[in-house]
């Protein structure tokens, strides 16, 4: 069994659950960015999806993604992770493909998560990419400038942590909740049934071993909370690497008109 093979069977994949997350088998983490309710409006379907890698997609579901209205793939991974080899839509005719890379490490590598037995190891690899402000506004930038009609899948290799930011940077540009940020966070590693069970049930276990979710909903929230902090939204914060106003009102447009 080869590496991505072990990785595939050691991440928690859900399956159709609610509106977001969609059925497309051979698609790795897939879901949907719209449908979170905002001061505005909720925020649109058909104009963002996040996913995991795109290697073992079959044509089929290929088709399916396309009739969906996809039109441009923004890979996030690194050089060493080779993706213009492994992202099935980087030669892909009618599908613009971009490769930023926000991060040069898959940070869920079964390999690494297993030599790093803690929740600040999760917790510095995001304000890492976080502070990576050049790679930040070249991907906001991109996904502000695609045409209002397009369909934006962004994917790394486990659909988690670096795709993870991503979906938080976005929906925290449009206005969602802090508590729907970190649903659409918590997804990734459970159905959207048991996330709402454990969002609701008042669990305060941050033991890694022994609440998966807690650990990540630990990490996740403190990241989140850190960045507001210290340039009070989202939206400042990519002011502060280098988006200019009218692209970020551009990027809300597109995530709410």
């Amino acid at each position: 069994m080869g590496f991505f093979d072990r990785l595939l069977a050691d991440v928690h994949v859900p399956g159709a659950d609610g509106v977001r997350i969609l059925d497309v088998p051979s698609a790795m983490n897939l879901r949907e960015l719209g449908g979170y309710e905002t001061p505005d409006g909720p925020t649109q379907a058909h104009r963002f999806l996040r996913c995991g890698s795109t290697r073992s997609m079959t044509r089929k579901d290929r088709a399916f993604l396309r009739d969906y209205g996809l039109t441009h793939v923004l890979d996030l991974r690194g050089q060493g992770e080779s993706p213009q080899l492994t992202c099935v839509y980087a030669h892909e005719p009618g599908i613009t493909w971009t490769n930023v890379t926000l991060h040069g490490q898959n940070l869920s590598d079964p390999a690494l998560m297993k030599a790093q037995q803690s929740l600040d190891y999760l917790s510095r690899g995001y304000l890492s990419m976080l502070g990576n402000h050049e790679a930040v506004c070249k991907i906001m930038r991109f996904c502000a400038e695609v045409p209002l009609d397009s369909c934006v899948l962004f994917h790394c290799a486990a659909g988690m942590d670096r795709t993870g930011m991503v979906s938080m940077l976005l929906l925290g540009t449009a206005g969602v909740s802090r508590d729907d940020i970190i649903r659409d966070y918590l997804y990734s590693f459970a159905s959207v049934g048991e996330v709402e069970r454990f969002m609701t049930s008042g669990e305060t276990s941050q033991t890694f071993g022994g609440s998966r979710l807690a650990g990540r909903m630990t990490t996740v929230s403190s990241v989140y909370d850190a960045l507001v902090a210290a340039h009070d939204s989202v939206g400042a914060y990519l002011l502060s690497c280098g988006l200019e106003p009218t692209e970020l009102e551009r990027l809300r447009t597109r995530l709410l008109g």
